[in-house]
């Protein structure tokens, strides 16, 4: 099924007008970049939940495709929808599906033609024509059909008549799957719900990011002023991909709020959307201006000769992060203390500026410029870097002079470093305290990009008293090196070479974790992880982990270097549903390749063992209850019990006696498993038992019934009753351990055998030799599985204790030639409260037993208790599940001299 991150997409709707839409009517729908557009149609009062559970990448396609994304090919078709939990199938008429362009992707449209030469985009009222087939006039929306061509440029820009004929190129941009519900008969009848999606992505640039300054600064801060401007302007909000390229809009920007709203005026803080066209592709940046906080900025004010007359003049004048205020901001901003108390004397003063709080909230930004800023200025006798008469002053970096700028190769591990920033002036050297470096607020000198700081020289007292200093604008330039993404990135996915792309089947596990990112260098060195960032997508939004069900991108950008090919410069991680193929009851008992479950008088509700297809095969694969809902048919069956096909009833308890098939499908919201197609075996309810004192439902009944089916043991009398609590006697143990052998069909006479008188002669005083139990106990003296006792007898009656069942089945294991050995019997027996109780001669084989699994899963050995048959059957059945069909163990004639 097709899910968004974190559940299904959700979103209120109405039922929606008919007819809503004239011809040459565009509807505008607001849509944000990865998300689905909310859309609230007031027509009635009736509520809906409204989901997409499939879709396709295409109407004639069968990969699945999710709302959101982003495609370079293809395009959302939604095939299965939830309106209030319910599904509903497009393929059965259910609801209907059309197109919406957005109003950026209409306005990118061209309205006039050349001759020959495509066009881009759709534009309302124009006619249009499907290949060499329908000719339609556009009016906002498309259908199916429509849609397919106009996606896969195949659509034909024409007239009414037909004569004439433009090819169309489709607009990048963001398009929204609009379904309309049909069922006139139900409640939900003509509700209508939006799903965006978005087509294309810029190849070159697929990170693209917002700034205001400098490129070098991560911050954009509110200013007083609207940054929001078109073009790439001076003082507005501009654009630079990951190498430090300007992204110069081609023409108007559209700039929006959070809640949609175009935003116009002063850019108060905010989360904003600039959707623009650059170089033919469409771009949609999100970014975030932040409140001036003065306590945090770069609050700076230029030493100077002309001291400022007040207060407003000081403002007027004052820079923040590197940029001199103008005159709004200026206005909401108040000085609090000048020390010492005087504009006009020489000499250095300590200015503390605020918010005017009283001034924002008139203008209606609260919270627009917070806290306060300390900062140090000088009136000046003379500025050292501009007043005439002042020589060899001179900002140096280490021994170089800088007269404007600095440059800083990151790849080659260079750094900016401002220690080694000083002033020479008449000779002498000024450094550290003696000089003040001054730096915009969320500057990042590990980037690649420009930004621009003041070295200021604090004031000195020159000849004759007078007051030095000043101020100079540096632009340090960050450069890095250009590497070719296809010889120096690498991807690694569980230890292996992953390429740029993988598909993978959850499992509950960060995919990240296990997602190696390498970069070389031309030496083949692997560089340091600090000279780059992996930032992971998913529908546009950053994600930490790759866990659920979606597609993912990481995306590697050089701090210290920029990649020559973009494109291949990122990984794309797909994470599918667990497809469930089978799944398997956990029965009470199987029998005859039936699965039953043991009729309680109540509703049952059995667990599942699940299985998935890999390379051909069944695994096995956990699968929670909650994703996944399971029905039951109650099934006809035929004279002898068994079900067949046709369903009697359907979605009925499962409770009664009778034959059942489980029917899986997904739990809604439940997107990391499929269990749409699960393929299940008939499950039998019934009140019978496997012999009438052993009921299906117990722990012992599936072993019971195996021992008897493979003819290791017998029910008593009639056949009826298996005495599952009696004890086991060394003569039937002797009966038990030559039926496993393969007993009389593969064992013909032994040695001893007296063909006259048709009896065996065992050599033990208390086997007469025409007993039942007679050739088992030859079989099993001459096989070296069990032996007598030192008095001559053999002990037919006496009971067998636990510890000595497992030293025969032991013996069975090693005379078919098994290795019945373990590294340290005392430490595996010390896992039980009574381990320390079994006897020294049957440690080794106990242990044994214990590690084979062939004791089961008891709290308790009790070693020194008679063994019951029950206990016996489960104990064979677990050493050898299926009957012996060759002779494995050779009997040979006993020396009774």
């Amino acid at each position: 099924a097709c899910t968004n991150n974190g559940g299904k997409a959700r979103r209120v709707v109405t039922a929606a007008l008919v007819g809503v839409l004239s011809v040459g009517a565009v509807p505008a729908i607001a849509l944000a970049t990865g998300t689905g557009a909310d859309v609230e149609l007031q027509a009635v009062e009736q509520e809906h939940e409204v989901t997409i559970r499939e879709a396709t990448r295409g109407l004639y396609s069968s990969s699945s495709a999710e709302e959101g994304e982003t495609f370079s090919t293809g395009y959302l078709y939604p095939t299965e929808i939830l309106v209030d939990g319910e599904t509903l199938k497009v393929d059965k008429g259910e609801y209907d599906v059309e197109y919406v362009p957005s109003d950026a992707v209409l306005s990118a449209s061209d309205e006039t033609v050349t001759t020959g030469q495509p066009t881009d985009g759709l534009v309302v009222g124009w006619w249009y024509r499907i290949g060499q087939g329908t000719t339609f006039q556009f009016n906002g929306t498309l259908t199916p059909a429509q849609a397919d061509a106009y996606f896969s440029g195949q659509l034909i820009a024409t007239n009414e008549s037909g004569s004439t004929s433009y090819a169309v190129n489709p607009v990048k941009g963001a398009y929204a799957a609009r379904v309309t519900t049909n069922q006139t008969d139900k409640a939900d009848a003509g509700i209508t719900a939006d799903f965006s999606f978005k087509i294309g992505t810029p190849a070159a640039s697929t990170e693209v990011r917002a700034y205001y300054g400098d490129t070098a600064n991560s911050k954009i801060v509110f200013n007083g002023t609207n940054m929001l401007q078109s073009g790439k302007a001076a003082n507005s909000v501009c654009f630079v991909d990951e190498q430090g390229n300007d992204v110069t809009p081609s023409g108007s920007v559209t700039w929006t709020k959070a809640n949609g709203d175009v935003a116009r005026g002063v850019t108060a803080p905010g989360t904003y959307t600039a959707s623009f066209v650059s170089g033919g592709e469409q771009y949609s940046v999100d970014f975030t201006v932040e409140a001036l906080d003065l306590s945090e900025a770069t609050v700076s004010y230029d030493d100077t000769p002309n001291a400022p007359r007040d207060s407003d003049a000081f403002l007027a004048g004052l820079q923040v992060n590197g940029r001199t205020v103008n005159a709004r901001l200026a206005g909401y901003l108040q000085v609090d203390s000048v020390t010492p108390n005087s504009w006009s004397s020489k000499g250095e003063k300590t200015v503390v500026v605020s918010a005017n709080e009283s001034a924002l909230r008139a203008a209606g930004l609260d919270g627009a410029v917070v806290s306060s800023g300390s900062l140090k200025f000088a009136v000046l006798d003379d500025d050292v870097f501009v007043s005439p008469g002042i020589d060899d002053a001179k900002v140096m970096y280490g021994d170089r002079e800088i007269t404007n700028r600095i440059d800083v190769d990151l790849y080659e591990g260079e750094t900016f470093d401002a220690s080694r920033l000083s002033v020479v002036l008449d000779g002498k050297t000024y450094k550290g305290d003696q000089i003040q470096v001054i730096v915009p607020d969320g500057t990042d000198f590990g980037k690649t990009g420009r930004a621009r700081i003041k070295v200021r020289l604090a004031p000195i007292t020159g000849e004759m008293g007078s007051v030095l200093g000043g101020t100079k604008t540096i632009t340090v330039n960050l450069s890095g090196a250009t590497l070719d993404a296809n010889q120096r990135l690498y991807f690694y996915l569980d230890g292996e070479l992953a390429g740029n792309a993988k598909t993978v089947t959850y499992d509950g596990s960060d995919w990240l974790d296990r997602l190696e990112v390498v970069v070389k260098n031309a030496d083949g060195e692997e560089l340091d992880p600090s000279t780059y960032e992996v930032e992971v997508t998913k529908l546009g939004k950053k994600v930490d982990s790759i866990v659920d069900k979606g597609a993912y991108n990481v995306k590697v950008t050089g701090k210290t270097f920029t990649f020559d090919n973009a494109v291949d410069a990122d990984f794309d991680l797909t994470v599918e549903a667990v497809k469930v193929a089978k799944a398997e009851v956990v029965a009470d008992l199987t029998a005859g390749g039936k699965d039953y479950l043991t009729w309680t008088g109540e509703e049952l509700t059995p667990t599942f063992t699940f299985y998935t297809k890999i390379d051909g095969k069944d695994v096995e694969v956990e699968v929670p209850a909650e994703a996944y809902e399971v029905t039951y048919n109650l099934q006809k069956v035929d004279s002898d019990g068994n079900a067949i096909s046709t369903p009697d009833k359907t979605d009925v308890e499962l409770k009664d006696e009778g034959a059942y098939k489980p029917v899986f499908e997904t739990a809604l919201d439940v997107e990391n498993y499929d269990l749409d197609n699960v393929t299940t075996e008939y499950v039998y309810v019934t009140k019978k038992g496997v012999f009438l004192d052993v009921p299906a439902g117990e722990w012992y009944s599936q072993a019971v019934y195996d021992a008897a089916t493979n003819g290791y043991m017998n029910g008593d009398g009639a056949g009826y009753t298996f005495s599952p609590m009696r004890e086991l006697t060394r003569a039937e143990a002797a009966c038990v351990l030559f039926n496993m052998a393969g007993g009389d069909a593969l064992y013909g006479n032994l040695p001893g055998y007296n063909e006259y008188t048709g009896t065996y002669e065992t050599g033990f005083s208390d086997v007469t030799g025409n007993e039942f139990y007679a050739k088992a106990i030859a079989w099993a003296e001459q096989t070296g599985v069990i032996n007598g006792y030192a008095d001559g007898t053999f002990g037919v009656s006496r009971k067998v204790t636990n510890e000595e069942f497992t030293c025969m089945l032991a013996n069975y294991a090693k005379a078919k030639g098994e290795d019945v050995t373990v590294e340290d019997a005392d430490a595996t027996l010390a896992e039980y409260p009574d381990g320390s109780a079994v006897s020294d001669w049957a440690k080794d084989s106990v242990a044994w037993a214990v590690e084979a699994g062939v004791m089961g899963k008891g709290s308790a050995i009790s070693p020194a208790g008679s063994i019951l048959r029950m206990r016996a059957a489960t104990m064979v059945v677990n050493y050898q599940p299926e009957k012996a069909t060759d002779q494995v163990l050779v009997p040979v004639q006993p020396n009774r001299q």
